[in-house]
């Protein structure tokens, strides 16, 4: 997901009248909640290197064989009740594309799924949309099955293109990705025509995309395009959007990497209802973390409770009052994200 940061604004001089600033107010460490009295009942995929499978309440369950170590980093994307893993080198920009693997359970090896730039899941929930490497500067788009084998013929694509979400109403993707110059675009993945273009594109779901602005948002109704300017709930940097499962609510993260110019790290949850559209502000927000680039990551569960790990994995339910928190610690290794099973 794309991120970005705008600074704030320096706050006013005080006049001689005026009332005196008053200091801001002070966040709590951590996630705050309660624990469950009979867990949380949430299994993840942990992108540990090799991946760990981890219950909320009981902690690692198993280490699956066959994924490649070494110095080796390891992302996951989750792809409809499924989860994908990529492998790729933790230091300087490779010359190669990396290598994706189709999860197949706790006690078996993974499926290759070649290697790609970048990988995202289609739509069907079945299968992903990869961009595959065919000559030192051509490259393709194609949709490849989770049991393994191409699908279609695929379309020419710049090596440059980052795919990010199949979409009823197309495939999201990021032109020139990495540059200042970047931009956002919805496509028909089968053609290659763009539906939707703009700068910053920050999901789609159902019917529905997001769009970024300076100030504001504006949430566009695909079938009609008909478009609604969106206030954002907080002055802040470029958020982090992760749909539920059934497309109806998104959740909104403003963290901030440099709270108040600080080395302090923030995170802030905001339910998107689309129904109304209205906000709802996540239980126990904001919060300081030290989780924002290693050991964190928010997904949602297939009876849609928010899932966040920061330190435990903790589940919340819209509406409720308070995070139930998980037994176990989280794995302390260098890794981020997580998909929750099933």
């Amino acid at each position: 997901m794309l991120s970005g940061c705008t600074a704030e604004a320096p706050p006013p001089s005080p006049s001689a009248t005026s009332t005196p600033p008053t200091a801001p107010p002070t966040l709590p460490e951590g996630l705050t909640g309660v624990p469950a009295t009979g867990g949380i009942g949430i299994t993840a995929l942990i992108p540990t290197t090799g991946p760990t499978l981890f219950d909320a309440d009981g902690g690692p369950v198993a280490t699956p064989p066959g994924y490649p170590g070494g110095d080796l980093g390891i992302s996951v994307v989750r792809v409809g009740t499924h989860a994908v893993l990529t492998a790729y080198p933790t230091g300087a920009g490779s010359d190669d594309p990396f290598e994706v693997f189709a999860y197949t359970g706790p006690a078996s090896p993974p499926r290759s799924l070649g290697r790609a730039w970048s990988v995202a899941p289609a739509v069907d929930g079945e299968s992903v949309w990869v961009i595959r490497q065919d000559a030192p500067d051509t490259c393709r788009l194609q949709r490849v099955s989770l049991a393994g084998g191409e699908l279609g013929h695929g379309q020419s694509a710049s090596c440059r293109t980052q795919v990010r979400a199949g979409t009823p109403h197309g495939l999201l993707i990021t032109i020139n990705s990495g540059v200042a110059e970047s931009t956002d675009a919805l496509i028909d993945p089968e053609t290659g025509r763009t539906v939707q273009q703009a700068p910053r594109i920050l999901g789609v779901a159902g019917d529905r995309m997001l769009l970024d602005g300076l100030t504001e948002f504006t949430l566009v109704d695909l079938r009609n395009n008909s478009r609604r300017q969106l206030s954002r709930p907080v002055v802040a940097r470029t958020p982090t959007v992760v749909p539920s499962r059934d497309g109806g609510i998104w959740a909104v993260d403003f963290a901030n990497p440099a709270y108040r110019g600080t080395s302090t790290q923030t995170r802030d949850l905001w339910l998107l209802r689309l129904a109304g559209p209205d906000w709802e502000h996540v239980a126990a927000m904001p919060f300081v973390t030290e989780h924002l680039k290693r050991g964190g990551g928010f997904d949602w569960s297939e009876d849609g409770d928010l899932v966040l790990a920061d330190g435990v994995l903790a589940a919340w339910h819209p509406g409720e009052p308070a995070w139930r928190l998980g037994k176990a610690a989280l794995p302390k290794s260098s890794w981020s994200g997580f998909a929750v099973l099933p």
